[in-house]
């Protein structure tokens, strides 16, 4: 064996170590050796590649992704090395990248070698629900709700800490996962109260047919179909979002998938809305009060919502206020990775009820499905009111598609960025005793050191326009502390005023409006809602 060879096994060696030990050790340093090295490069893959084959169950999904997130590093080396050559298959490999190498296409690898990290990231989620009879597909209506209107309305999560996307699927199973977060209703201007933002209605239609709507902020679309429309046409207008675009209406429509309703393999769309509801047709109609991307859940919890009102015309028991917990949210998560979206296990939780608004949850690691234990922190909803002022910037947040740059921090553990990763998980507790202590000004300067630590996994979550808001004195001098709800980069702020000067807090607030980019901002009054997700009939 040469040196050179012998360099090579053992570089391959420590980085399956690190991939199945968890290490937290940066693999693009070991990588460097390899710049401008074809050979090595490919021996490298090889070695990665058996060891892939000979992993098992979700181990094999979770390493996976580790492993796909070395080989993106492993073929962008390639690629600048300009090396021609047939390049070994992986048994982690999609269609589309197998494709790739028989085409050579190495400038294309590394992206769909991120884009099989979230695909590893669903397949693992699904089989992990199948794994204890989570997945159910929906029945066929019951006659006696024929004539039924079915309507589930829903607050929204304020979310107070994850541990900065601790929730996120991959590192809640390797390392655990925490959450901060309350329900609330939303008073917008023109409205007399608070009231829940979300509303989902569901009916049976007397004759074939089937009527989507979205009335949502910004996501406003229709579908009509009926029997004189030839299958194929329906067929492709339906999964006209698997094309891209349609967002409006996407959730409605993989909803009807994921239920069971609407089957891909069959062109007849009308036919199977018929045979699901006896005869007839069916009309879904969804409304939101605030865009999707506000930071507040809304996509993750009208997922939820939906669900809920379709389980409900089916009479399973997941759409009942007691089998709505964990299954109707862990659905709710798969309805909306299958979509691309990717949400983590709190989004949809933070608007479940109990007997109060804001809970903590903690899910321990595991191979199986994360199983968030929830426990309700019982605090002084006036105080709070007093205390947390909410704060609409205006700046839109586009949902996150590609590979989350949190997760990436996670996948590489690049020394710049990962450490905050750690400290996240450790002022989580303290917030969690803060707020449950009512100190709202240490709440306050914990908020705005979080907030820095999401900055600095995410630097594209902030700007000179957001940075504005944390640090205006004239806001300043009102406020304790603050931070962007959710991944940040736009939607609803949360500020912990001090005490007694929420009204000049706000005062300053609605001020903002005159400096551009802060047209669309806004104060917005909202109550704590411990109701959850409410179905009336």
């Amino acid at each position: 064996m040469t040196g050179q060879e012998s360099e090579v096994q053992q570089l391959s060696a420590s980085l399956i170590r690190i991939v199945d030990q968890q290490e937290d050790q940066d693999h693009r340093v070991l990588l460097a050796s390899l710049e401008g090295r074809s050979q090595g490069i490919a021996e490298v893959l090889a070695h990665l590649g058996r060891y892939a084959d000979g992993l098992e169950g979700s181990a094999r999904w979770l390493r996976g992704m580790r492993l796909c997130r070395i080989q993106a590093d492993l073929y962008r080396l390639l690629g600048a090395s300009g090396a021609p050559g047939a390049w070994p298959a992986c048994g982690l490999d999609s269609k589309e990248i197998l494709d790739l190498k028989q085409q050579g296409a190495l400038e294309r690898l590394p992206a769909a070698y991120e884009a099989r990290i979230n695909q590893l990231q669903r397949l693992d989620l699904r089989q992990s629900l199948e794994a204890v009879g989570a997945v159910v597909p929906a029945t066929a209506m019951e006659p006696r709700d024929y004539g039924g209107q079915f309507v589930v309305e829903a607050p929204l999560r304020l979310g107070i800490s994850s541990a900065n996307a601790s929730d996120n699927h991959l590192r809640t199973k390797e390392q655990g996962g925490k959450t901060l977060n309350a329900g609330i209703d939303l008073q917008l201007e023109g409205e007399p109260a608070p009231a829940p933002p979300l509303r989902v209605r569901v009916r049976r239609l007397p004759s074939p047919g089937l009527v989507l709507r979205s009335r949502s902020t910004g996501f406003e679309g229709d579908l009509v179909l009926g029997e004189g429309e030839a299958p194929a046409v329906q067929h492709q207008r339906f999964f006209a979002y698997r094309r891209g675009g349609d967002e409006a209406l996407r959730l409605s429509k993989q909803a009807l998938v994921h239920v069971g309703i609407v089957r891909e393999e069959h062109q007849d769309i009308v036919g199977q809305v018929a045979a699901y509801t006896g005869g007839g047709g069916l009309e879904l109609e969804t409304h939101s009060k605030v865009l999707q991307g506000s930071g507040l859940g809304t996509s993750s919890i009208l997922a939820a919502a939906i669900l809920k009102a379709l389980y409900r015309l089916a009479g399973h028991p997941i759409a009942t206020a007691e089998g709505e917990y964990p299954a109707l949210y862990d659905q709710s998560l798969l309805l909306e990775q299958s979509v691309g979206l990717n949400s983590g296990w709190q989004d949809a939780r933070g608007a479940c009820g109990g007997p109060s608004a804001v809970k903590d949850f903690y899910a321990p690691p595991t191979l199986g499905l994360p199983a968030p234990q929830v426990q309700f922190i019982p605090i002084d909803e006036a105080q709070f009111a007093a205390r947390v002022v909410l704060f609409n910037t205006g700046i839109a947040r586009q949902a996150t598609r590609g590979l989350n740059v949190v997760l990436d921090a996670y996948l590489t553990r690049e020394a710049s960025r990962y450490p905050a990763i750690r400290e996240s998980l450790a002022i989580h507790d303290q917030m969690v005793a803060a707020l449950s202590d009512g100190d709202y000004g240490l709440l306050g300067r914990q908020a705005t050191r979080y907030w820095e630590l999401r900055c600095t996994l995410d630097p594209d979550a902030t700007s000179p326009l957001i940075r504005r808001l944390f640090e205006e004195p004239r806001l300043q001098q009102h406020c304790e502390g603050g931070m962007l709800t959710g991944a940040g980069g736009g939607g609803f702020a949360l500020l912990i005023c001090r005490q007694g000067q929420a009204p000049l807090l706000k005062e300053e607030l609605r001020r903002l409006r005159q400096v551009p980019g802060y047209e669309r901002s806004g104060v917005v009054e909202y109550r704590l809602n411990r109701t959850g997700l409410r179905l009336s009939e």
